[in-house]
């Protein structure tokens, strides 16, 4: 019996060859479109627009977080210092800050922070420093996308790309979240400051660097690492200058000017107690034993630090590791001090390291990438995977990442109430000592300090000396029930009389 002739159907384009050729079509016709849609962007006005708005929308962005946060009280002493240090300042005192023990400029020589204190006596003290951090922290997305369009020579792909792992990178809203911190100022002077260079731009290059050194006296050596960048690319004397410079600045500032305004010594010697109690000391202490500062560099804590710094890059900086090596040596100071961690891994200190990161990384895309007829082109397919990359550390790791839900914060619950409430039993005059929560609002007076409430302690007679006010917060203690009990018990032993106790927060008021 013979069969009929089987009709052609449109299950006949569907064999394995036809699948084959048609996914090619698909590919090629997305590239395409792809292609046709950066050649829309290689414009001069998108060229000099796109990074402005991009920046604009990262301010609004971090700038909303940072308020937000602010307003329901989960800044901490991040944003009491600096503003128990202006309150100072406006009295026309030395802004010698209770926690600290010293003088403001004596832990960081920070002189940056003088106009900014001035400018933050004629708006809300507390919403001026955030918006102007998070406005410092917004605007390296100009430079990046100045050095990728630039010396980087990228097209409109691998340039936003980049500006993606930046707007993504953990160090940003970690340091956007950590209250306010002068250092901050200097991101965007640092990569600006490497335009000029290369530009030969001197004038706005002094007063970048100026810009930087002010920020943080140990970002001299940062101002020195970017000089040696310079020689490496065979600018020599700018760069054996700006080395020169940098160095010097935090020479002085260390040996001489930190130690005149604070306790007769470099502030930071005991995070490197280790090696010696002086700094020559330090520094014979780690030549004599380099296999301690090793030990140091490979422990967990330094290695989830560099890899918090490089892995939303994607590694890439190491395809081109002349453009780290100059930052290496403070990289590994910062490794190697011992500093308490104020919750969220000292992001400040990324300050320095960020920009090179960054430049190394348009390099790398450069490298990476093919010449087109003008710029480089780089595979779609290394910049998705690098922005997926960036996102997904933002995620694991980002202080406003979605697992903290930010969109809830910026609400006030009972216990924040609680907070203001317990506030309002305490007289300007008084001396507070208070939980990490409750102390911005107390910090604007002449000594405030913070209650360490990491672990449960009873208060002796040398924790309360010289203090007319506690309060407590159980809520961000975390404390058993029976340690508040027992803490508070032992206040009243100590002449201190309950004044407010609601929803967990508490205010002992010493006894007349």
């Amino acid at each position: 019996m013979s069969q009929r002739p089987r009709r052609p159907g449109w299950a006949d384009d569907w064999t394995g060859e036809h699948v084959t050729v048609r996914v090619q079509e698909a590919r090629r016709r997305l590239d395409m479109a792809m292609l046709r849609g950066q050649a829309r962007l290689e414009t001069p006005g998108v060229d000099r627009s796109l990074p402005w708005i991009v920046g604009l929308v990262l301010f609004v962005t971090l700038s909303l977080l940072a308020l937000a946060r602010h307003r329901d009280l989960g800044l901490g002493a991040g944003i009491g210092i600096p503003l128990q240090a202006i309150h100072l300042l406006e009295g026309g005192r030395p802004p010698v800050v209770s926690e600290l023990g010293l003088d403001l400029f004596a832990v960081q020589a920070s002189f940056l922070f003088i106009p900014v204190a001035l400018l933050a006596r004629f708006l809300p003290t507390a919403e001026t420093l955030l918006v102007l951090q998070a406005l410092a922290l917004s605007l390296p997305v100009v430079p990046i996308w100045r050095i990728a369009r630039g010396p980087g020579n990228l097209r409109i792909g691998g340039s936003s790309a980049l500006i993606a792992v930046y707007a993504l990178h953990p160090s940003v809203h970690n340091l956007n979240l950590a209250g306010f911190h002068t250092e901050a100022l200097a991101l965007p002077a640092l990569l600006v400051a490497y335009i000029a260079a290369r530009k030969g731009q001197w004038v706005r290059l002094a007063l970048l660097s100026l810009v930087v050194v002010t920020a943080r006296a140990d970002l001299g050596l940062a101002l020195g690492a970017l000089g040696l960048l310079l020689v490496l690319e065979d600018q020599r004397l700018p760069g054996w200058t700006l080395a020169g410079a940098g160095t010097a600045w935090f020479v002085a500032m260390a040996l001489v000017v930190q130690p005149a305004l604070g306790n007769d010594e470099y502030p930071h010697l005991g995070a490197f107690a280790a090696y010696g109690d002086t700094l020559p000391g330090v520094l014979a202490g780690m030549l004599s034993d380099p296999f301690s500062v090793l030990g140091h560099l490979a422990d967990r804590v330094a290695f989830e630090k560099t890899l918090l710094l490089l892995a939303p890059a994607l590694f890439l900086p190491l395809i081109r590791p002349r453009y780290l090596l100059p930052i290496l040596p403070l990289f590994g100071l910062y490794l190697v001090a011992e500093v308490p961690d104020a919750g969220l891994g000292n992001p400040q200190q990324d300050v320095a390291t960020l920009p090179f990161v960054l430049i190394a990384t348009a390099y790398s895309l450069q490298r990476l990438g093919r010449l087109g007829v003008s710029r480089v082109l780089v595979d779609r397919r290394i910049l998705s995977v690098l922005v997926l990359t960036a996102t997904v550390f933002f995620v694991r790791d980002a202080a406003s990442s979605p697992y903290e839900q930010p969109w809830d914060w910026g609400r006030r619950d009972a216990v924040d109430h609680a907070r203001l409430a317990a506030v309002d039993e305490v007289q300007r005059w008084d001396r507070v000592l208070a939980a990490p929560a409750v102390f911005p609002l107390v910090a604007e007076r002449t000594e405030a300090y913070v209650l360490d409430v990491m672990e449960p302690i009873l208060p002796d007679p040398e924790m309360v000396d010289g203090i007319d006010v506690v309060i407590f917060d159980e809520a961000s203690a975390g404390w058993p029930r029976s340690s508040v009990r027992g803490f508070g018990g032992v206040l009243v032993m100590l002449d201190f009389e309950e004044r407010y106790a609601e929803e967990g927060v508490y205010v002992w008021v010493l006894a007349p």
